[in-house]
C-alpha cells in the first residue's frame, strides 16, 4: 500500500498520468492496482487537486510458498525494498527438490509478521545457492518494474571473491561472450555466432596473498549472465577458490568464495542513489586472516 500527497505543481493532473510520469509506474503495474483519492476509489482518468490524498493498493498475489521463521540479515529496508545479506549454502527460491527453508520462505514469514498478509517476494536478483551476499526484494510490483527499467533506474553490482593464483595486472576488463551447449549446467565461452551472449566483467585487485597463492578481487558486473563471474575469471586463468565446476575438481573449501558485497541503486521512491554494503561471510574472513 502506497500513500501520496499531491504536490501543488501537479494540480489538475489525471491520476494515471501522475502515477506514471511522477511516480514511475509502468502501464503493466497500473493494471494491478486499485486507486483511492481522498478515501474514494477512482479510475486513472480522475483529476487530482493539490494536497489530495492518494492511496494505491496493489492486488495481492497468492502463493503456495510456506512462511517459515528464519534469521534474516536485513541490511536495508524501506517502503519498497528489502535488501538482505544471504548466507552461503541457502537456496533463494523453492525448487522441485527443495520446497522449504529457502530465502523466499523466510521473507514471506517476515512480511506476514509485519503486515498480516501473505505476499509474494519479488526478487530483483538471484544468487547461486553457494554464492553469498546482497539480494534485493521488491515489496510491490511498482518497485520491481522501476528497478528493471534501465531508462529510469541505475543498479550497479559489486562482488568480492578470492581466486587461485596471483594476478599480475591491477585491473582487467573481460568481454568474452557466454553460452551453453545443450542442457548442460556448465556454461562456456562461446562466440556470438555459436550462440554466446555478450558479457562484460570488470576486475580490480584488492589484495595479493602471495604466501597462499591467492588474490582478493572486487568484481563489477555490467551484464548478468548465468555463472558470469565464475566463467570469466576461470577463462583468464584465475578460477574462484572452491569452484569445482569451473576450477580444479578437488577444492580446499566447501563452496565458491564469491560474495555480492555492494549495491548502488536508484531508490524507486526518492529517485536518489543509495549504497548498501554487506559484510564478508566467515569463510572468506578466515581465508583473509580477519576472523
Amino acid at each position: 500500500m502506497k500513500k501520496y500527497i499531491i504536490e501543488p505543481e501537479y494540480h489538475g493532473y489525471k491520476v494515471g498520468d501522475y502515477l506514471k510520469e511522477v511516480m514511475g509506474y509502468s502501464s503493466r503495474s497500473m493494471r494491478k492496482i486499485d486507486i483511492y483519492l481522498n478515501g474514494k476509489k477512482v479510475k486513472p482518468n480522475k483529476k487530482v487537486r493539490k494536497l489530495n490524498r492518494l492511496l494505491v493498493k496493489e492486488h495481492n498475489k497468492g502463493t503456495n510458498i510456506l512462511p517459515i521463521k528464519m534469521d534474516l540479515d536485513i541490511v536495508y529496508e524501506d517502503n519498497n525494498l528489502i535488501i538482505l545479506n544471504k548466507e552461503p549454502h541457502l537456496i533463494v527460491h523453492p525448487t522441485k527438490k527443495k520446497v522449504d527453508k529457502t530465502l523466499a520462505n523466510g521473507i514471506i514469514y517476515y512480511m506476514k509478521e509485519k503486515t498480516g498478509e501473505i505476499t509474494v517476494p519479488r526478487f530483483y536478483n538471484r544468487l547461486d545457492m553457494d554464492t553469498s551476499g546482497l539480494i534485493v526484494v521488491a515489496k510491490n510490483g511498482h518497485a520491481q518494474a522501476f528497478l528493471q527499467n534501465k531508462e529510469k533506474a541505475i543498479v550497479k553490482k559489486y562482488y568480492q571473491t578470492i581466486v587461485e593464483g596471483i594476478m599480475e595486472e591491477d585491473e582487467y576488463i573481460i568481454e568474452s561472450p557466454i553460452g551453453k551447449i545443450g542442457d548442460a549446467i556448465k556454461r562456456e565461452i562461446l562466440s556470438v555466432e555459436d550462440g554466446g551472449q555478450t558479457a562484460k566483467t570488470k576486475v580490480n585487485v584488492l589484495e595479493r596473498m602471495v604466501d597462499q597463492n591467492l588474490t582478493l578481487l572486487e568484481v563489477e558486473l555490467f551484464t548478468g549472465r548465468t555463472h558470469q563471474i565464475r566463467i570469466h575469471l576461470s577463462s583468464i586463468g584465475y578460477p574462484i577458490l572452491g569452484d569445482s565446476l569451473y576450477g580444479p575438481e578437488i577444492q580446499p573449501v566447501k563452496r565458491q568464495l564469491l560474495h555480492a558485497y555492494k549495491l548502488i541503486f536508484t531508490n524507486p521512491e526518492t529517485k536518489l542513489m543509495e549504497e548498501v554494503v554487506a559484510k564478508l561471510p566467515k569463510d572468506m574472513m578466515t581465508i583473509l586472516g580477519k576472523n
